[in-house]
């Protein structure tokens, strides 16, 4: 009763009952809504207060904080990248696939609110709360909850659920619901061993002629469901892992030939260890996929394999030794070095040794 008295007093005073807004103010009033064997979610709380969803005040942060230092901004893409030396998956991979890299009012200007089943969204940001809502709205409307039907129907559902609890699965577990039951209502097929290990060598088949093919979203799921893990399931269809995955598709002398390359740039300085590793990786597709299938991301390769970090760092000049091998290779060149010239010709050096005073010593006047 609280929740609901709570509720009816932040309407009347026009207040903020979204999501997000509710997770930061009353976090406890959340945590009720959606706990327990059967969770009545937000939205249905909403009602029992006699509010209408479609008609609450929306109230969205304009910041979001970076972990690692006390910086703030509308995103941090660009901040982690410069700052701290991370590329995209380095972050996610430490700190969760759901971890939010712009702020909510950001996300809100951009979200798309196409309806799913015909029902129109009542919140403008997604979340684990959010997706966990909608399953309790579509299964009170009777409309089948099993993956294949609703990504048929909203992809964005399916999408989000996967992203904040690992798989479709988890998600209707964390709605109070059981997977199997809601999988009883055979929409377009009954996944069972035989459809799977079917279905898995006609990929197989058709992956010896497009290595880049990615296993559908269903298949997936089903083979998570029924087997448990994907070499399991390629065991049981009689095919190899290597014939069905998307990271043991490349050759294990390839990445080694490949680690072998990047092992070299630790010993080299400046821009032309910048341009080398622009040339392995940033230029090259292919590899660019290997490195990333194989270790996650350039940085992970690096800490795996016992690289210096420095090697792969997207920064020419990450120390005085960067600038003075720069600047050794100017002059060896028979170029005077001054501000004037570096500023027309090598502005990146330019800005290094103007911020940090890296080398100014071994400048003349123009």
């Amino acid at each position: 009763m609280k929740v609901l008295e709570w509720i009816k007093t932040q309407a009347a005073a026009g207040q903020s009952l979204n999501l997000h807004a509710v997770a930061r103010t009353r976090p406890g009033f959340l945590k009720s809504a959606f706990s327990g064997r059967s969770p009545r979610g937000w939205y249905r709380t909403l009602l029992d207060a006699g509010v209408d969803p479609y008609q609450i005040v929306h109230e969205h942060s304009d910041e979001v904080q970076c972990p690692w230092c006390d910086y703030t901004g509308a995103v941090l893409g660009t901040h982690l990248k410069s700052q701290h030396g991370m590329e995209r998956e380095d972050y996610l991979g430490e700190l969760g696939q759901d971890f939010e890299l712009s702020s909510e009012q950001f996300r809100a200007n951009k979200f798309h609110p196409r309806p799913i089943h015909g029902l129109n969204h009542w919140e403008q940001l997604w979340s684990r709360y959010y997706v966990i809502d909608w399953i309790l709205r579509l299964r009170d409307e009777g409309h089948p909850l099993n993956y294949h039907h609703i990504n048929q129907q909203g992809q964005s559902i399916t999408h989000s659920g996967i992203k904040y609890f690992g798989s479709w699965d988890a998600a209707l577990l964390a709605a109070g619901l059981k997977p199997e039951d809601e999988r009883a209502i055979p929409v377009f097929r009954q996944w069972t061993p035989e459809v799977v290990i079917q279905e898995l060598r006609y990929f197989a088949k058709k992956k010896k002629t497009n290595w880049r093919l990615q296993m559908p979203m269903d298949l997936r799921c089903a083979i998570v469901r029924t087997f448990g893990k994907p070499e399991a399931a390629a065991k049981a269809a009689g095919l190899k892992y290597e014939d069905i995955s998307h990271r043991a598709i490349f050759s294990s002398p390839k990445v080694s030939r490949l680690v072998e390359a990047i092992r070299k740039l630790e010993d080299l300085k400046g821009k032309a260890r910048l341009e080398k590793l622009s040339a392995i990786y940033h230029e090259d597709l292919d590899n660019r996929r290997i490195i990333q299938n194989s270790y996650g991301s350039l940085r992970k390769l690096a800490l795996c394999e016992g690289i210096s970090l420095r090697a792969v760092s997207p920064k020419a000049y990450r120390d005085k030794a960067d600038v003075l091998h720069d600047l050794d290779l100017i002059e060896r060149r028979g170029k005077q070095i001054n501000f004037s010239n570096l500023k027309k010709g090598h502005k990146r050096l330019y800005n290094v040794i103007s911020e940090t005073g890296w080398g100014r010593n071994r400048l003349g006047r123009a």
